[in-house]
């Protein structure tokens, strides 16, 4: 079996409440309302995938990470993760499977430090001494947590903290990893540790993850891009996919040996900022591709030039513009 995970046609719906304004409609105006989280959910995660789950919040990304872990069951549909039925075997699947709920639900004891929580896991998932000491090593290493993992958990920094977490949920050595919202509010310099940790043990373990986030320095490396709006699954694929679709411009700068006219180039594109010699420029990807492009490098006049391609977050923004606007022509609303 090449999938760590299957997901057909998934369906959840939870029921909620809403009522009037003013006084005599929060006493007696309370309606019962059926929010549909998951939508007919469908698709599939490879064996040793790092997979990107995006979407803005109440897009369905979290209620799907509970379903996967075996916390929530679907009202429909198929799920298997690791050949399990997630919810029915989860007694098997938490055996194989890590998860990082970020900093709202901590495995670490507060009054303790990491250490003594490792130590728990290692006890709960009857992790060898010798093994557990090796992994400890590698994770120590890996992370930078010589100088952390003995202190008190509660004198840590949140990014200390989601380090541990991190650790936490990989000291057994799971197969499948999920990472819902586990680097919100982490410095850089510990997002960077963590995304490099889900590299290495990739490669080391062929370990799956599965990382929903809103920081788009964490999806820099991942295989694949799954983007959900309305529990739905609006696209699935590679950044390269991503950038094929919503790539709407590129912005060109182009430097001169002597002071050229904006003008000259305006035809091209939108002229951004022109100085003497120097033009930066706005313009559609394909236009790159023309004749008259490949001919103005070879001016004389032009001794450097360099195409910046848009941002993740230009993307992912250019995504969420194409979504509303469907959205709006369909006249899908929440719920």
């Amino acid at each position: 079996m090449d999938n760590a995970i299957t997901i057909e046609n998934v369906f959840k719906r939870f029921k909620t409440y809403e009522t009037d304004t003013g006084a005599a409609g929060t006493l007696f105006g309370r309606k019962n309302k059926i929010k549909t989280a998951l939508d007919g959910v469908s698709f599939e995660v490879k064996k040793g995938e790092v997979l990107a789950l995006l979407g803005r919040n109440g897009s369905g990304k979290s209620t799907l990470v509970k379903l996967l872990a075996g916390i929530l069951h679907p009202d429909s549909g198929s799920i298997k993760v690791l050949g399990l039925d997630p919810f029915n075997d989860r007694i098997m699947l938490v055996q194989n499977i890590g998860v990082v709920f970020g900093s709202t639900h901590p495995q670490l004891f507060w009054d303790l430090p990491p250490i003594d929580t490792f130590n728990y896991i290692r006890g709960m998932y009857a992790i060898p001494q010798d093994r557990f000491e090796r992994q400890l090593d590698y994770f120590v290493e890996m992370l930078s947590l010589k100088d952390i993992y003995k202190r008190q958990t509660r004198q840590l920094s949140l990014g200390e903290r989601m380090k541990c977490e991190f650790v936490c949920a990989n000291l057994h050595s799971p197969k499948l990893v999920l990472m819902d919202e586990a680097t919100v509010g982490v410095d850089l310099p510990s997002r960077i540790a963590i995304g490099e940790a889900v590299l290495s043990l990739r490669k080391r373990y062929g370990t799956t993850f599965i990382i929903t986030t809103h920081v788009v320095d964490d999806i820099a490396n991942v295989d694949r891009i799954v983007l959900m709006d309305h529990g739905r699954v609006v696209f699935e694929g590679q950044q390269e996919k991503m950038r094929s679709m919503f790539k709407k411009s590129v912005i060109i700068e182009l430097y001169f040996s002597k002071k050229m006219r904006s003008s000259a180039y305006a035809k091209y594109g939108r002229v951004i900022l022109s100085r003497g010699d120097y033009i930066k420029m706005e313009m559609a990807p394909h236009m790159i591709k023309r004749n008259w492009f490949t001919e103005m490098l070879k001016d004389d006049s032009v001794i450097d030039y360099r195409v910046n391609e848009p941002s993740l977050s230009a993307l992912l923004n250019n995504m969420y513009k194409a979504i509303d606007k469907e959205n709006k022509t369909k006249g899908v609303k929440d719920g």
